[in-house]
């Protein structure tokens, strides 16, 4: 059914038929009142209206039992939030935006059109639209949870004119594969792409600056990462729980790995910082069992509590010469760590910090003055085979120094 609307006439046309249950294109102008009859078709599955206007005037009663005013161009706020029949949805050409949780729930939706004026999709648009499979967004800034839990979409292009993607923009879109963030975007918001375990891989253009926590939480499946070269930071849990991503090299504009940026990464084997990395923040690699080697840049000076917690297969560890101390636990349970070169400016070594590093057999502590050592920091070190190496002619310091005098081989060395 066809039908040419003057704003506010939608159900004197219908003539009260509410069991629409083929296509039903729309053009002219539709308000509030209109959007009240469209929602009053009970079995409605296919809604055309590319070449229908919004107008303001009129108004409908909404799920949330408010009643939504209607402005200019604008899809409003639930226009059809949970209205299971909808397969199909073409939006007007002339929106410029999509309403708050518009379109949320309306769990039969498979295919929406989103015009090249739309320049938002507001929160919530079309979160827990289950059976949608295929999106392309052309342009705009994409809103808080608008995509979330679409759990069917298989196919997302995010066009070229898109500029921000919002907080868990995408959490739970498992059927995606490829995400690939255009040039035009700038920031990617807390927990964007959390969940999405599908995605294998992820392509991050130049122009984006921040990555928010948790970005890209659980994705199972990620094997394959390309970051932007202006990203200063790997977020809070950012690649948490990416279980099958085994190599990763971060780009030189990364300053500072932020707490548990890559905790439980069980498959991660290599990882490449940056020389203008500064700090490695807590819990950072914790749990990453596979991480063989990774090399410390000069330019660290601070690596957080548990930062390579359980790193079990790390055979060795330089310290940069700005580390002033080694927090609690750091490198608690790293059980393959056979060699710990420490720099000359560390004074102080935190509780457990090498606890249950049971292959550790030498130590080189380029430090003059023995640092403070927390009691149990070497537990579960075989201090009768662990050599530990000094500087020359202050073997008697460390040999009367609680803790480092529990090693039995204390041996000086000249320090380069």
């Amino acid at each position: 059914m066809r039908i040419n609307v003057t704003a506010g006439n939608l159900s004197t046309l219908l003539d009260a038929q509410t069991n629409i249950n083929t296509l039903l294109t729309i053009t002219g102008e539709i308000n509030g009142d209109d959007i009240t009859t469209i929602r009053s078709i009970a079995n409605l599955s296919t809604l055309n209206l590319t070449d229908a206007s919004i107008v303001e005037g009129g108004r409908f009663y909404n799920e949330q039992r408010d009643y939504t005013s209607i402005a200019n161009n604008e899809i409003p706020d639930y226009m059809l939030s949970g209205f299971e029949t909808i397969t199909s949805i073409s939006i007007p050409n002339t929106a410029k935006s999509i309403g708050k949780k518009a379109f949320s729930d309306c769990t039969g939706l498979t295919e929406i059109n989103i015009p090249g004026s739309v320049m938002s999709i507001e929160n919530g648009a079309f979160e827990g639209c289950i059976g949608l499979t295929s999106v392309i967004i052309p342009r705009g800034i994409i809103g808080r949870s608008a995509f979330s839990n679409c759990s069917g979409l298989s196919a997302l292009t995010i066009g070229d004119g898109v500029s921000a993607i919002g907080e868990a923009a995408f959490l739970g879109c498992s059927g995606v594969t490829s995400l690939t963030i255009p040039d035009n975007v700038t920031v990617i918001g807390d927990q964007a792409f959390k969940d999405c375990t599908g995605v294998i891989s992820i392509h991050i253009s130049n122009r984006v600056t921040s990555i928010g926590d948790q970005a890209f939480r659980n994705c199972a499946a990620l094997t394959s990462v390309t970051l932007s070269n202006n990203v200063t930071s790997i977020g809070d849990q950012t690649f948490r729980g990416c279980t099958a991503l085994a190599a990763i090299t971060l780009p030189e504009s990364i300053v500072s790995i932020r707490e548990n940026a890559f905790m439980d990464c069980e498959g991660l084997i290599s990882v490449g910082l940056p020389n203008n990395l500064t700090s490695i923040e807590g819990w950072a690699f914790y749990d990453c069992f596979k991480l063989t080697n990774i090399t410390i840049p000069d330019a660290v000076t601070f690596i957080g509590e548990a930062a390579f917690f359980g790193c079990t297969s790390l055979s060795l560890i330089t310290l940069p010469s700005g580390i002033i101390s080694i927090e609690d636990n750091t490198f608690h349970g790293c059980s393959a760590l056979n060699t710990v070169i420490l720099p000359d400016s560390l004074s102080s070594i935190g509780y457990h910090a090498f606890k249950d590093c049971s292959a550790l057999t030498e130590i080189h502590c380029k430090a003059s003055v023995p640092p403070n050592v927390t009691s149990g920091a070497f537990n579960g070190v075989a201090k009768n085979r662990c050599k530990l190496y000094v500087p020359a002619g202050v073997y008697a310091t460390y040999a009367h120094t609680a803790v480092w005098k529990d090693f039995q081989s204390i041996i000086e060395e000249q320090i380069s």
